[in-house]
């Protein structure tokens, strides 16, 4: 038995799919809205740590040091046809390095445009005219932003490069929806390859709640370790940096058009990679040009 949805509602939740932008995955989904309708989206996404990984090992940072870094991101997508959609990103950040629990003191920031995505989405299938689930595959650039390398707080890894993925996405009930993305990445210079993997689960409460579960993998293929043969600061773009990430979101729709998401999330295990904790908070709004 396949269940009914409206067209907006897909486009909401695919809003609230991709409400939460996470530090290194693609932005794809496999539920496109009508042709000639889109999103525009305003995040606020924090990150603080405390212990890190060196290699597999997870560690304090030395003499009580945090790491944290502030992202406000700006993301539309907009679907061209019944088929096709477009996507792009751009964020501004500003990290710090800071001593101190009781009177930090910055020992080291830096703030600038980081790494912008644009994206081409196709859906292969439609599980609302179908009996098989929702299969996208997108194919992305990701561009470098202004920030400098080779400082453990460094806003990203300077590198200009390119993404591909498939996404399935399947209604399992009239309240529960699961989506699953597989993808690689390769940027230039000396940068690790890696593949990354977005899982998510969807819990509909009401006509204008929803409670989404995600996993979050990057794995990179290659790469230095922190403190290992060849490594020293100007090499951080070159570590093999790993994580797994598991959040938890939730999305409320305000009006038709306007929807308002507040998300949490935790690396819960890495390789060359600060243990974070991620919060922050979306505003999105739907459009159409009818």
């Amino acid at each position: 038995m396949k269940f009914s949805f409206s067209a907006r509602w897909i486009a909401a939740l695919a809003v609230g799919l991709a409400a939460w932008p996470n530090v290194a995955f693609a932005d794809g989904t496999a539920w496109l809205s009508e042709p000639g309708t889109g999103y525009l989206s305003l995040s606020y996404v924090g990150q603080t740590a405390d212990e890190y990984f060196r290699s597999e090992s997870k560690r304090a940072t030395p003499r009580g040091e945090n790491l944290t870094q502030n992202t406000v991101w700006l993301t539309a997508n907009y679907a061209l046809g019944e088929s096709w959609a477009l996507d792009a990103r751009v964020g501004w950040a500003r990290s710090d390095f800071v001593v101190g629990p009781m009177i930090p003191t910055t020992m080291a920031n830096f703030s600038g445009l980081v790494d912008s995505t644009l994206g081409v989405t196709w859906r292969l299938n439609d599980e609302l005219t179908s009996d098989y689930p929702s299969v996208a595959a997108r194919g992305g650039v990701v561009l470098a932003g202004d920030y400098e390398t080779g400082h453990i707080n460094s806003l990203g890894d300077g590198a200009d490069g390119f993404e591909l993925s498939v996404i399935v996405g399947e209604f399992v009930s009239t309240q529960f929806g699961l989506s699953a993305e597989f993808g690689y990445r390769a940027r230039g210079g000396n940068v690790p390859d890696e593949t990354f993997t977005n899982l998510s689960g969807l819990w509909l409460i009401s006509d204008r709640l929803s409670l989404g579960l995600d996993y979050q993998l990057v794995d990179a293929r290659s790469g230095l370790d922190i403190g290992g043969p060849g490594f020293d600061p100007t090499k951080f773009p070159e570590v093999q940096e790993d994580t797994q990430i598991v959040a938890g979101r939730l999305y409320y729709a305000v009006s038709e058009r306007i929807g308002l998401s507040v998300f949490h999330a935790g690396v819960v295990k890495g390789r060359n990679a600060p243990a974070s904790t991620v919060y922050g908070v979306t505003a999105s709004y739907s459009f159409d040009r009818y």
